[in-house]
């Protein structure tokens, strides 16, 4: 096979392309009759660089060519589309043109589909813009017989380092994606996912800043946009599949499920405000569960030869409880999976109906408890199962959505119960923070819930006031069904109201202390009380 190398530049972005034919690129002499059409088909690929599995770096030694599927697949005649198509499961394509006319094949970093089930997924590049990257073939000739025109997006590795385009990394996550939607599709036909986009750019580094220099931070899911880490030699994630599948799980909370996660960073030993734990837990099951495999894995450092990985379906995790990122993992992969002589199997459907719909709308923050309770509401026949896999991570199984009868505190008895029940006009109840587990405002403790049952429609007041007078800046946020309803952050240590109208039914509240400057997560008391006007 002859192949013809070129470079294809557009909105800056250079990619390194080769094209192939079962025998000559040029295109073959006619012997007979010109015919009016021919056929040019191929096949798109991309590099895929795997993981070392004892360093869980990349190891560029085995990279294999993996085909780009489901991405749309463009003919240009100059600067003109003049047909359009996608690639198929096995990366291949085929168009019927007109003989004799130049032009050039183009693979778009898209998946798009339209109707339902639908899609809508770009790679960009950030600092460029928001250019989608593509893969192009050289100019030819489509002549007078049918032609096979392979196209592969390469590394760009050059041996030691990165020496030249690396046309591969948006594919790689494009192809991710492709993976992750095909196996929702199963379980439910009719998916629609809303718009994506994927921002990905070499200059993507860990520093917070300025997003479209590529000071991203980390790799992380808002609004509709994942921004994923490109910088060589210090932390790459274009090839970390895991860690793009984790934060397209976060998409899918807000698109289509729900999280009430408040972010902030975790680990897997943290004992975690409950939201945080569930949301990050799931994330890391649900690069499990898309792959079918268990271990998530992220390489950094110099030539991307260092990582990490972690076991999701691992159930001896430290620091056990519904608190627990690692507790929430091993149950939600366990629920999936069922390997290891584990208990059940329920595989994704069953998650997925309960992150859709039921946890989707519940009165409660989401969190593990809610979970499991419409898990095993809508699954009878694996209630015994699935709470043996609960109990295993030290979590109460006779329960609900708002953890009643929970015991496990998680280092301090302040944080319980997981909820303190607040009824109108009743005597005023204690409620506490502290900061036991750090003081991040994302670990346990940090924040105190409330539940608020309103038997009637009106006004309402949310009065807090501090144990200690001149001490605290408290705060509180009034939530229906994961909505902000009201809420009152203003500064200032002294009682705090909110006076909102609330429908008859169930709310929850958020609260949280500072210290006097309000600028430091504080362990703190206050009086709560809920007062019909």
């Amino acid at each position: 096979m002859k192949l013809i190398r070129g470079i294809f530049t557009i909105a800056g972005l250079a990619f390194l392309v080769s094209c192939g034919s079962g025998g000559d690129d040029s295109t073959p002499p006619s012997s007979g009759p010109v015919p009016e059409k021919v056929t040019i088909s191929g096949t798109a690929t991309y590099d895929n660089v795997p993981h070392n599995t004892s360093t869980n770096g990349l190891n560029y030694n085995l990279i294999s060519q993996d085909p780009i599927r489901g991405a749309t697949i463009q003919v240009l005649q100059g600067n003109s589309v003049i047909a359009t198509s996608k690639t198929d499961s096995n990366g291949q394509y085929s168009f019927e043109l007109n003989s004799n006319t130049e032009v050039k094949i183009r693979v778009r970093a898209e998946l798009l589909q339209t109707g339902s089930p639908g899609w809508d997924t770009t790679i960009v590049d950030n600092t460029n813009n928001g250019a989608i990257y593509v893969l192009d073939s050289s100019v030819f000739s489509t002549g007078s017989s049918n032609q096979t025109r392979n196209l592969n997006a390469a590394s760009g590795w050059g041996g030691s380092s990165y020496t030249s385009t690396r046309a591969a990394a948006p594919f790689h996550i494009l192809d991710r994606v492709y993976e992750t939607i095909m196996k929702l599709e199963v379980v439910d036909s009719s998916i629609n996912l809303p718009e994506l986009k994927i921002n990905w750019s070499v200059n993507n580094v860990a520093q917070s800043g300025d997003r479209s220099q590529g000071q991203i931070g980390t790799s992380f899911y808002s609004n509709g946009e994942i921004f994923l880490l490109g910088a060589a030699n210090s932390d790459t994630d274009e090839y970390d599949g895991h860690v793009i599948i984790h934060e397209w799980g976060h998409y899918f909370e807000d698109k289509l499920a729900r999280s009430d996660s408040i972010g902030g960073s975790h680990s897997g030993g943290d004992r975690l405000d409950m939201r945080v734990a569930f949301s990050e837990g799931f994330g890391n099951a649900w690069s499990g569960i898309i792959t079918d495999d268990p271990y998530y894995r992220d390489s950094y450092g110099s030539q991307q030869a260092q990582g990490f990985s972690i076991n999701v379906e691992n159930n001896n995790v430290s620091n056990k409880g519904w608190f627990s990122e690692g507790s929430v993992q091993a149950i939600l992969y366990d629920i999936y999976d069922g390997l290891n002589d584990d208990t059940t199997t329920l595989g994704l459907g069953p998650i997925y109906e309960v992150l859709t719909n039921e946890q989707k709308n519940t009165e409660a923050f989401t969190s593990i408890f809610s979970f499991i309770t419409y898990l095993k509401d809508n699954n009878p026949a694996q209630e015994a199962q699935v709470n043996s896999l609960v109990s295993g991570q030290q979590i109460v199984t006779n329960t609900d959505i708002w953890g009643s009868n929970e015991t496990n505190s998680g280092g301090n008895n302040a944080n319980l119960p997981v909820y303190v029940t607040i009824n109108p006009d009743n005597a005023p109840v204690q409620a506490c923070t502290n900061t036991t587990n750090g003081d991040d405002r994302n670990k346990l403790g940090n924040h105190r819930f409330l539940r608020l049952n309103v038997a009637s429609s009106g006004s309402y007041t949310l009065r807090l006031t501090p144990a200690v007078a001149n001490t605290n800046d408290v705060d509180a946020y009034i939530y229906s069904r994961g909505s902000l309803v009201a809420l009152n952050q203003d500064f200032g240590t002294g009682e705090v109201e909110i006076t909102t109208n609330l429908q008859a039914g169930t709310y929850v509240a958020d609260t949280l202390a500072y210290d006097s400057t309000g600028s430091d997560i504080a362990a703190a008391c206050y009086d709560v009380e809920l007062i019909s006007n």
